[in-house]
C-alpha cells in the first residue's frame, strides 16, 4: 500500500530534486547518486507510466527522414552537426548500462537500414548519408542487389538502402525499472505518486509541495517530459515544444525475421523484433485524445496506415496477427535536446531529451549530472542551452 502524507507534512530534504519518473528522470538519478551527489526523485504516477514506457524502444543513429521533408537545408546541416556527435555517444552510453544495470534490458546493437523505394527517396538517402558521414557517423549506400543480399526480407520494391551499423534496440519496459533500482542503490530516493503542486523559491534553495509531502532542495532538475512546460511555468518558465501524440503496434511472435532497425525513406515507420519474436510497428503516425476521459486513443487510419507500409516493406509482416496496439505523448522541441540550467532561474535545470528520447535520454542525464557534480561533461552543453532559443 503507498504510504499517504499530507503535501504539508516534510518528505524530503536532499541537494538535488528530479522531478519526473521516466528515463530521464530515473537516469539523472541514477548518475547523480552515483557521483556522490544527494538526489530525491518525484513521480507524480508511478515509474515508466508516460512516454518512457509507452515507446518502441529504437536506439537512432541515423537522422530521420522527417528532418528532410519538415526543414530547410540549413536546419539539416545544423541538425547532422549537433544529434549525430550526441547519438553515437548515446548508443554507447546504452552499452555500458546494459553491462552496468542489475537485469537484462534486451539491449541490441545489430544495426539499423533506412530503405527507400523511389528514385527521389534513394536521392534523399545519397545526401543524407553525405552530411551524416560529415558529421561522423558510419553509413553507408547500399544498390538494389546489395539491399536484397544484406537484408532479403525487404520486398522487391526497394532501391537501395542507408545502413548504420551502431543502431539498435532496448526494451523501455526493462530498462527504465533497472536504472530506478540503480539510483536507489547508489543512495537516492524514490516516491512515487508525489505529484508536484507547486514549486517556490525558500531561500537559496526550492520548496517543492507534492501530493506526498513538502521536499526542500537546493537544485531543480525537470526531467518531466511533456509535463515538463507545467513545472517550469510554476517559476515563470515559458518552455519551448510541442507534445505529440503517437501510436505503436506490436504483432504476435513469430521466428526470427527481422535482425536490423528498419526506417522508411519517405514513410513514416520504424520496425524492430523483440527478444520474444514479437515485431514491433511504429513510425510516429498520430493518436488522438478523448474529450471526455483525456486518455489517449489509437485512430484507425493510423493503424492501418503504419501496417501497409511496413506490410509492404517487409513482406513477412502480412501473415502476422496484430497483438496490441497503444499510443504515447512525447515532447518533441527543434530536434535538438533541452540540457542545463536557466539564467533567470538560477538553480533550475532542464534535462528534455532530443526527439529521439529513448536513443539520448540516458546520455542527456549523465551529461547534466556531470554538470551538476562539478565534472566536465564529455559534451558541450552549450548548444543544448534552453537560451538559443
Amino acid at each position: 500500500m503507498t504510504e499517504r502524507h499530507e503535501p504539508g507534512v516534510a518528505l524530503d530534504d536532499t541537494d538535488v530534486l528530479v522531478v519526473g519518473g521516466g528515463i530521464v528522470g530515473c537516469s539523472t538519478a541514477y548518475y547523480l547518486a552515483r557521483f556522490g551527489v544527494d538526489v530525491a526523485l518525484v513521480e507524480r504516477d508511478d515509474l515508466n507510466t508516460g512516454a518512457s514506457g509507452a515507446n518502441a524502444g529504437s536506439l537512432h543513429a541515423q537522422l530521420t527522414s522527417r528532418y528532410f521533408a519538415d526543414g530547410p537545408p540549413s536546419r539539416v546541416e545544423a541538425a547532422a552537426r549537433a544529434l549525430i556527435p550526441l547519438s553515437r555517444e548515446a548508443v554507447d552510453t546504452w552499452e555500458e548500462l546494459s553491462r552496468d544495470l542489475d537485469h537484462d534490458i534486451e539491449f541490441m546493437k545489430g544495426g539499423g537500414l533506412m530503405a527507400a523505394e523511389s528514385a527521389a527517396e534513394m536521392d534523399l538517402l545519397r545526401r543524407k548519408a553525405s552530411l551524416e558521414q560529415a558529421a561522423g557517423l558510419d553509413v553507408h549506400l547500399l544498390s538494389r542487389s546489395e539491399a536484397r543480399s544484406f537484408a532479403p526480407y525487404l520486398a522487391e520494391t526497394v532501391q537501395g538502402i542507408e545502413v548504420c551499423p551502431i543502431e539498435g534496440k532496448i526494451n523501455p519496459l526493462l530498462a527504465t525499472p533497472a536504472l530506478a533500482r540503480g539510483a536507489t542503490r547508489s543512495g537516492a530516493r524514490i516516491h512515487r505518486r508525489a505529484g508536484l503542486l507547486s514549486l517556490e523559491r525558500d531561500g537559496g534553495g526550492f520548496l517543492a509541495k507534492t501530493a506526498r509531502g513538502v521536499v526542500r532542495c537546493r537544485r531543480v532538475v525537470v526531467a518531466a517530459g511533456v509535463g515538463a512546460a507545467a513545472v517550469a511555468a510554476m517559476v515563470g518558465l515559458c518552455l519551448p515544444g510541442e507534445a505529440r501524440l503517437q501510436h505503436m503496434n506490436v504483432t504476435v511472435r513469430t521466428r526470427p525475421m527481422l535482425p536490423h532497425l528498419v526506417q522508411h525513406a519517405g514513410k513514416r515507420l520504424t520496425m524492430k523484433q523483440s527478444a520474444s519474436g514479437t515485431v514491433i510497428i511504429g513510425g510516429g503516425l498520430p493518436a488522438r485524445r478523448d474529450p471526455a476521459t483525456g486518455k489517449i486513443q489509437v485512430l484507425r487510419d493510423s493503424i492501418e496506415a503504419n501496417l501497409k507500409t511496413a506490410r509492404n516493406l517487409v513482406p513477412g509482416t502480412a501473415r502476422l496477427q496484430l497483438l496490441r496496439t497503444w499510443g504515447g505523448e512525447s515532447l518533441m522541441t527543434d530536434g535538438n535536446p533541452i540540457l542545463g540550467g536557466v539564467s533567470s532561474v538560477p538553480d533550475f535545470h532542464l534535462a528534455i531529451p532530443a526527439n529521439s528520447g529513448t536513443t539520448t535520454g540516458p546520455l542527456c542525464a549523465r551529461l547534466l549530472a556531470e554538470s551538476l557534480s562539478d565534472r566536465r561533461p564529455s559534451l558541450d552543453l552549450d548548444a543544448f542551452s534552453i537560451e538559443r532559443y
